[in-house]
């Protein structure tokens, strides 16, 4: 049946695949992989390769990295296109994504094209957070405590405050905010509640140490902070 697949491929090792994941990727027709950069690498397909049948058709396409919709709408709505064209034509297409297709992933923006236009079905990844709290063993939230989730792409002073007011955070996109989140982290004694890890479960995985001295330019943009005050030290 020719359809449309949003996958998630989990934050890095190929082996936090799903089933229904590796089982969606062997059947398609043609595989759209997403390239933040122009003529950048992958990081999604390297982590599903092992499992593509050899004659699938990949097909990259550059996403802008950019926050205005407005100047990435005429981006997606090319691709959406090309993709509903391919449907129609009868093939089974599909679209990778780090971590989970409905947690800040471009997929969203396709879905909102797609879902009405032609058959459409998601299949969930294992999210960065997720997977660092369960290979470290450092429970997320427990009892009543909720779990905030917040992408650090505004002032510090919003993310000073996210912190401060709640007791279990994952920090997502720190990159750019990386020093000045570390600074503020040290300044409220909260470093010991902390876990910082760049690029979890790929070769290049590290898990840093409190004590550890940062610096903005060795830090990888798949980088997660969690933090839950509830850790005993």
């Amino acid at each position: 049946m020719s359809e449309f697949i949003g996958i998630g491929v989990g934050p890095g090792d190929p082996e936090l695949l799903t089933l229904k994941a590796v089982k969606a990727l062997q059947q398609l027709d043609i595989l759209i992989v997403p390239y933040g950069r122009l003529k950048g690498e992958s990081e999604a397909l390297k982590i599903v390769e092992g499992y593509l049948k050899k004659d699938i058709h990949i097909l990259p396409k550059h996403f802008p990295m950019v926050q205005d919709e407005a100047e990435l709408s005429p981006a997606i709505e090319t691709i959406s296109l090309e993709i509903k064209g391919y449907i129609e034509q009868g093939h089974r297409v599909g679209f990778i994504t780090i971590g989970d297709p409905m947690l800040y992933s471009t997929y969203i923006y396709l879905l909102k094209y797609l879902l009405y236009q032609v058959p459409v079905r998601t299949l969930p990844g294992i999210a960065s957070y997720s997977a660092i709290a369960s290979g470290l063993n450092r429970p997320l939230a427990e009892g009543n405590t909720p779990l905030f989730i917040y992408p650090c792409n505004g002032k510090i002073e919003a993310i000073e405050k996210v912190v401060l007011d709640h007791d279990s955070i994952v920090l997502m996109k720190v990159y750019k905010q990386f020093d000045a989140i570390i600074k503020m982290l040290k300044a409220h004694d909260l470093m010991p509640f902390s876990l910082i890890v760049s690029n979890y479960g790929k070769e290049n995985q590290v898990i840093y140490h409190p004590d550890d001295l940062f610096t903005h330019e060795k830090i990888s943009y798949f980088t997660t902070i969690i933090i839950n005050k509830g850790w005993q030290l």
